[in-house]
């Protein structure tokens, strides 16, 4: 058992539970809390400080971890000792930010492919080498659309200055996800939800588990922060 504090960067919905996860700031390493109530996953009151109130995203938090449970499909995944997670502090000062930028992936794919998904098969016999990913994403805009009756949120960008791969996906962020409520179905640019100020955004990238023979990337996380 080991005692971390923790950069929240995802506390998103995962069915009826929540995916909460964020960077060590002991180890500079992705982790994803593992709850003992249900498998793979967080209950909500499991993602909750002891005064009731959620975790959210740039808070830091101690949390006791009891073991390592890393998947193939999720390496960075840690089981939580179910003691109350303490808050520490807001992670939004000058230097925080620098930490968030230094960590964006350098990559022009999401999690290791241009694709929106990946094949279970792909991790039957090796593990991935993420499964977690902070993104800088460019020309960013905010897709809204009603399939049988329910409103459907996709992300949709570009990474870096000279990407030419656009990626749309689904948004599973909560508190972003009340924010798009409010907005009429079409495509948004992403400065309509700022008022049009200027911001610094980072988007986290999460893979989820099996569905129908694949492993979906979702936008767990919406960070904005003033630039």
């Amino acid at each position: 058992m080991r005692l971390d504090r923790i950069v929240c960067l995802a506390n998103s919905y995962k069915h009826d539970n929540r995916c909460v996860a964020g960077i060590s700031l002991v180890t500079r390493k992705w982790v994803r809390l593992i709850g003992r109530k249900v498998p793979c996953c967080l209950t909500r009151s499991e993602a909750r400080y002891e005064n009731g109130k959620d975790v959210c995203l740039l808070d830091v938090f101690e949390v006791e971890i009891d073991a390592d449970c890393g998947s193939n499909h999720h390496p960075e995944d840690v089981l939580i000792a179910g003691t109350p997670w303490r808050w520490v502090r807001r992670f939004d000062e000058p230097s925080d930010v620098e930490v968030l930028r230094s960590i964006v992936t350098k990559e022009p794919t999401v999690l290791q492919g241009y694709c929106d998904r990946i094949d279970t098969h792909r991790f039957a016999s090796a593990a991935a080498r993420v499964s977690l990913s902070l993104l800088g994403p460019e020309d960013l805009w905010w897709w809204i659309r009603e399939e049988s009756g329910k409103r459907r949120y996709r992300a949709n960008f570009r990474l870096g200055h000279e990407g030419r791969i656009r990626y749309d996906l689904p948004v599973t962020d909560p508190a972003w996800l009340d924010q798009l409520n409010l907005m009429p179905t079409g495509i948004h640019p992403h400065s309509i939800l700022c008022g049009n100020q200027a911001t610094q955004t980072f988007l986290t990238a999460s893979l989820s588990e099996a569905y129908e023979g694949f492993h979906y990337k979702l936008i767990a996380g919406v960070i904005n922060l003033r630039a």
